[in-house]
């Protein structure tokens, strides 16, 4: 089988350069994994800044199509990173739209440049080159122009982490350099056909995701479910005459217990040794108290954190008690079970699903704590607001932290009882790996990833991690939530008498009868399903198989 010794990878974000969303993890966490296993990794994007101020070294300066561009170097748990500065690749506004296609076609000619100068940079030639969603596919097609007189070639591989059916034109690949009447090779359908440019586009309908599949040797997503099964997934959206060269390769999560008790420890040990009066020894119950009743209320100064200022002003005129100026929040005056939820306020995310769901759970439930860790993004500002007059109509019960609030999250992680991901769609779903890594049994929509990820008790009995649900089913969800929170609570407390007669669901009212202790057992599963399947370094080996079969898939 083809040895693989070097991959690069083209993405647009990656940390600890600049990170959006999640796919800003996955290529600098992948890389990390694969230079564990002896491959060189480097990853090529643009700097979204000014030369230097991500921390690179400036190597060399080079002119691109009138453009002059600096090319920056540094390093990451050993991976190497290419950054690219410059005109448009200088604004910091990683997905602007007004500036997002200029980034797209000059990091392309990037791209091209490095293909043929990579030795300048100390660099060794590929072996693959994966390239990762849409904002990559430009530069997959002058990857292949500038290597087809080089004499050799890397696989490609192509990565959709969230298929949103871009559209392009040639007018935008020719801005690249890429030309239109430029002939090679692609495998469609089972056949080998040798097309133009102009040609493949017009076979991808115009779609930038569907063209990065075509032109690829191999093209992967993050779950056979988004793959496979769902209605808008990959190949029911895109075509399945581009199933025989598909593939799958899972994000994963650096998260663990350990590793989160020890933030937890670190940030709020001493605090938390006065509130519980103990030196030691705290439970999860004892973590729940504390952030309910403390520390949520006592966020730092600089906490929570907006990435967009302007959007955070805009919801800042809707804020009322239980806020508190700068988006914080007053503490609970009260413990009890508790859900939370993290995420964008996008339509994709379900919050409105899930604030929906709440009445229904109380309810049974009256003292339940629902606890939103969100991040608001334009376009969401309806979701913002049902949140906020949620918090004003049950302020016993919700609270919202808008923004990032890296004192408690991890802290929220561990004193949850239930995490819910009532996402509309998922291709993947990394909260729902940090949630169980934590411990947290997870209500999920069993969609994308999220049913691949979560297995539901009433199918696995206490080999499950949680439930799924329709998505966008408020009641089901609502129904669900409380009986996870009803099994949790009743097999913490050892009162099943009184939890019992909440659980509708009569499979789980059986494993309560069947052992007291079941919540443990099913947090238990949790945590061992993500480090025995979702760890990077599970991924590293799936994408390396992915690797090499796009070597010898290569025309």
């Amino acid at each position: 089988m083809a040895e693989v010794r070097s991959v690069w990878m083209l993405t647009f974000e990656a940390k600890p350069v600049v990170k959006v969303g999640g796919l800003g993890e996955v290529p600098p966490n992948l890389a990390a994994s694969l230079v564990k296993r002896g491959v060189e990794a480097v990853i090529v994007m643009p700097s979204h800044a000014p030369a230097g101020l991500r921390g690179e070294e400036k190597r060399l300066e080079v002119e691109l199509d009138g453009v002059k561009v600096s090319v920056g170097y540094r390093e990451w748990r050993g991976v190497k990173f290419i950054l690219f500065s410059g005109g448009p690749l200088d604004d910091p506004r990683v997905y602007a739209e007004d500036t997002m296609m200029d980034k797209v076609a000059l990091l392309a000619k990037g791209l091209g440049w490095l293909l043929l100068n990579y030795e300048k940079l100390g660099l060794s030639r590929p072996d693959v080159i994966h390239f990762h969603d849409w904002h990559s596919v430009v530069s997959l097609l002058k990857a292949r122009v500038e290597t087809s007189e080089t004499g050799w070639r890397p696989g490609f591989v192509y990565h959709i982490h969230l298929l949103v059916g871009k559209e392009i034109g040639l007018d935008m690949l020719e801005k690249a350099g890429v030309d239109r009447g430029f002939r090679h090779t692609v495998r469609l359908g089972g056949k080998t056909l040798t097309l133009t440019v102009e040609e493949a586009l017009r076979r991808a309908r115009g779609i930038a995701e569907r063209l990065g599949a075509i032109e690829s040797d191999v093209f992967v997503t993050v779950s056979r479910t988004y793959l496979r099964e769902d209605r808008d997934g990959v190949l029911n959206r895109l075509g399945w005459d581009l199933e025989d060269k598909s593939g799958v390769i899972y994000n994963g999560t650096d998260w663990s217990y350990q590793g989160a008790w020890e933030d937890v420890l670190r940030r709020h040990g001493e605090r938390l040794a006065r509130f519980t009066g103990k030196k030691e020894g705290f439970t999860r119950h004892d973590l729940r108290r504390y952030f309910l009743l403390d520390a949520l209320g006592n966020l730092p100064g600089a906490e929570p954190r907006q990435l967009d200022k302007a959007l955070f002003e805009k919801i800042s005129e809707w804020l009322a008690p239980p806020f508190r100026h700068g988006g914080k929040v007053e503490p609970f005056e009260t413990d009890g079970p508790l859900v939370i939820t993290t995420g964008r306020l996008s339509t994709q995310k379900g919050i409105d699903v899930l604030v929906e769901a709440v009445p229904r759970v109380l309810e049974d439930l009256g003292n339940a704590k629902f606890v939103f860790l969100v991040l608001p993004v334009w376009g969401g500002e309806e979701y913002a607001r049902m949140l906020v007059e949620a918090s004003k109509n049950y302020p016993y019960n919700v609270r919202v932290v808008f923004g990032i609030a890296p004192s408690i999250y991890r802290l929220a992680h561990l004193s949850a009882d239930v995490f819910a991901a009532p996402s509309r769609w998922e291709p993947f779903g990394i909260m729902a790996l940090e949630a169980m890594a934590t411990g947290n049994p997870v209500v999920a929509s069993a969609v994308g990833g999220l049913k691949e990820i979560v297995l539901d008790l009433r199918r696995h009995g206490l080999g499950g991690t949680g439930l799924h649900v329709r998505p966008g089913d408020p009641y089901e969800l609502g129904d669900a939530l409380r009986d996870m929170l009803a099994f949790m609570e009743a097999s913490r407390t050892g009162d099943i008498d009184r939890y019992e007669p909440k659980i509708g669901e009569p499979k789980l009212r059986a494993l309560l009868e069947e052992m007291v202790d079941a919540g443990e057992i099913v947090r238990k599963n949790a945590i061992e399903r993500v480090e025995k399947h979702f760890t990077w370094d599970s991924a590293a080996a799936m994408a390396l198989e992915v690797y090499k079969r796009s070597v010898e898939a290569k025309l």
